[in-house]
Formats: C-alpha cells, structure tokens, sequence
C-alpha cells in the first residue's frame, strides 16, 4: 500500500480566507486512518511575526504489515505569508528513504519554484495546495511536494452548520470538509493502492 501522492494537505492563511491572524488555531492534530486504522499524524502549527503568518506542516505516516513497515512517509513543509501573498514556501519530502527538496519564493511579479519537476515560473497569486484555507482554491494551485502546477477542478457542497466540503478532481482526487468559518475538519482522499485514507481530528 501507497498512500496518494498528494495526501499532504494543510485554515489556511487568514488574510485567505478572511478570518484575522488572532482566530487561527495554534495548530491542527489529525490522526491518518486507513481502512479504520491509524497509520500517521498530521500536524500544522502556525506562528504570526508582524504581517507575516507561517504554517509549518509535519506529515509522519508508516505502514506495518506483520510488524514490518513497508511504507514510510515523511514531509516537512513551511509556508510564509504577507497579506494575501506567498513570500516563501520550503517542502523537504521522504519517501520510503527517497528525498526530495523544493524551494518556491516571491520575486517580482512572479513565484520562482525550484524543484524535482524542475524550474517554475508561477503568476505572482500562486499557491501551494496544502487544503487548510478553502479561499485558495480559486488561485493557481502547485504540488506542496514537487512545485509541479496542477490542473484541479472543484466542486462545493453544503454541510449542516453552514460548513463546506469542497471535492477536488484532476491532478488530486480528494476532498476536504470546512466549518462554517472556515476551520478545517477533515480530508479524504484514495491511496495508490485504492484504498480510503482519511484525516481524523485528534
């Protein structure tokens, strides 16, 4: 079993989504659950420095079939914002022993991104797609891992409680399930090996 390429998500930047930096959470805890059992943790942790907010992401999952892991995943990712803009974006993801590194970084009119899919020149609204803040999914979207752009169409559908759940399709196969101010409650998504991987609050 694999999980899916893309099952790195992450409220997103408040200015985003509209919430001041005062209503963000100090951080979100999710338990990774495949086919009902626990397989990782997924942790964001935001801190705020003057206009800036950084969210720094940590993604441990390891799967263990008779007590031998035979998956192993690890991704560390930071993103800092100024307002509305992405200043900087740092992911550092390991798979089963395979690491990757990807840099993304505001120059001028433009997002400049170095990576495994090679140099990338982003519009300056450019975003990772990191799933904390529904209010960028309107923006052109990059792999959180690669730097890759994706090509992603979205679909909305009401939640009681005036909540969300927003489906993505194309380049990502997965959904995420938002509070009615915008707080993330959820993620699903199809592993490599088709089967169902969920993010649980913890």
């Amino acid at each position: 079993m694999v999980v899916a390429r893309r099952a790195l998500p992450l409220l997103a930047v408040p200015f985003l989504s509209g919430r001041p930096a005062s209503a963000l959470p100090a951080e979100y805890r999710f338990r990774v659950v495949r086919e009902g059992s626990q397989i990782g943790s997924h942790r964001v942790v935001f801190a705020q420095a003057g206009n800036e907010v950084t969210a720094r992401t940590e993604v441990d999952i390891a799967v263990r079939l008779a007590g031998i892991t035979v998956f192993r995943l690890t991704h560390r990712f930071s993103e800092t914002w100024a307002g509305d803009r992405l200043r900087l974006a740092t992911s550092r993801y390991d798979r089963n022993g395979r690491a990757t590194e990807m840099e993304a970084r505001a120059e001028g009119d433009a997002v400049l991104v170095r990576g495994p899919e090679g140099a990338q020149r982003l519009p300056a609204t450019a975003a990772p797609l990191t799933w904390w803040d529904p209010g960028r999914f309107n923006r052109p979207l990059f792999d959180n891992s690669t730097g890759k752009p994706l090509r992603v169409q979205w679909a909305r559908a009401p939640l009681p409680g005036g909540g969300a759940r927003w489906t993505a399709t194309g380049d990502t196969e997965s959904e995420g399930m938002y509070a009615a101010d915008g707080t993330w409650l959820g993620w699903r998504t199809k592993g490599e090996d088709g089967s169902t991987v969920i993010y649980e609050r913890a």
